[in-house]
């Protein structure tokens, strides 16, 4: 556990030293909060079981914080690559796993701080009400959401070796799930080629859980299947990283 905690106070030394970074982290999903959640909740009433669309919006959100800080912690494996750190620090005397779960513990303790800041955005500019017992299971599929898809990014910054290449694919690939999913709008207004392709993408089943735990919104039956393809898709994500990370690295 000490190697997993020190390779954790690593990664926040690093996210720390550039404040811009976790700034933009945290700011950058408030004001698409309290702008789009204002702006465009004076004009549409469409949210899922009939809430306001601040309040559908806000578990949207809540998805982009995970999804986005994952992606931009992914680059200090990429850096570290880069720069020969990475093949360094696998010299020293802990597992490579240990390596992958310390950074892991970092951004997920920033996701909940991020997300804590999120929601308190909402309820003080937009007045959407969240309930106590709600944070237990929205803190569950934060953190569970950070991971899966800090796993998805890691390996994508080892698998990719150029600068360009990672950046494009990295950012081609936040901006497809983000927008073919259910995070801005609901799947059913989607056209029907681009409802069935956000109804596989785990954003949205990690989107539609966590509007669970603020209203209330969906079937258990729904829910169910969507909390079990998350949760595989997590421990899937980690095999492909791990793996990856355990394999040869040049």
């Amino acid at each position: 556990m000490k190697f997993i905690l020190a390779n954790a106070y690593r990664e926040w030394r690093i996210r720390v030293s550039n404040p811009i970074i976790p700034l933009w982290d945290v700011l950058v999903p408030v004001v698409y909060l309290v702008l789009f959640g204002s702006s465009m909740g004076l004009w549409i009433n469409a949210g899922a079981g009939g809430a306001s669309y601040p309040t559908f919006f806000l578990g949207g959100v809540l998805g982009m914080v995970t999804f986005s800080i994952a992606m931009n912690s992914s680059y200090g494996f990429f850096e570290d690559l880069q720069s020969g750190v990475f093949h360094e620090i696998l010299t020293y005397p802990f597992s490579r796993s240990a390596f992958l779960l310390g950074k892991l513990l970092s951004n997920a303790v920033f996701s909940v701080v991020a997300v804590s800041v999120c929601l308190a955005a909402g309820a003080l500019f937009l007045k959407v009400p969240v309930k106590l017992a709600a944070l237990p299971g929205l803190l569950v599929w934060t953190v569970l959401g950070t991971a899966g898809w800090y796993f998805v990014y890691s390996w994508l910054s080892l698998k990719v070796r150029s600068f360009n290449g990672y950046h494009t694919s990295t950012s081609s690939l936040y901006l497809v799930l983000m927008f073919v999913s259910n995070l801005f709008y609901p799947v059913e207004q989607l056209p029907a080629w681009a409802s069935w392709a956000a109804w596989i993408n785990p954003i949205t089943w990690q989107v539609d859980l966590m509007r669970y735990h603020i209203y209330g919104a969906g079937s258990a039956a729904q829910l169910q299947w969507e909390a079990a393809a998350f949760v595989a898709f997590v421990g899937a994500s980690f095999w492909v990283a791990n793996r990856k990370l355990n394999g040869t690295i040049e």
